[in-house]
């Protein structure tokens, strides 16, 4: 996988719109944060946590972000190939 900084560096470096670097430098930073998240919970599973209300819950948030940032990022790759 590409590190975040890797990308944005090519991402400048490859004459790509400016416009949207500043969008994906912040999805880059929430997947990295929703990334963390998930490792926290996993590890909570796999110490013998038991599921609570509060742990669905912010299993739901995360999934609610991917799939918000997965629409987002879709939109922005269709405007970029001037699909929009």
């Amino acid at each position: 996988m590409i590190s975040s900084f890797h990308l944005v560096r090519y991402l400048n470096d490859s004459g790509s719109d400016p416009r949207y670097l500043p969008e994906i430098k912040q999805l880059i930073s929430q997947f990295g944060k929703i990334g963390n998240n998930l490792n926290q919970i996993a590890r909570y599973f796999n110490q013998g946590g038991i599921i609570s209300s509060e742990m669905k819950k912010e299993i739901r948030k995360a999934l609610r972000d991917i799939y918000e940032m997965k629409y987002d990022m879709g939109k922005m790759v269709r405007e970029f190939r001037g699909e929009m």
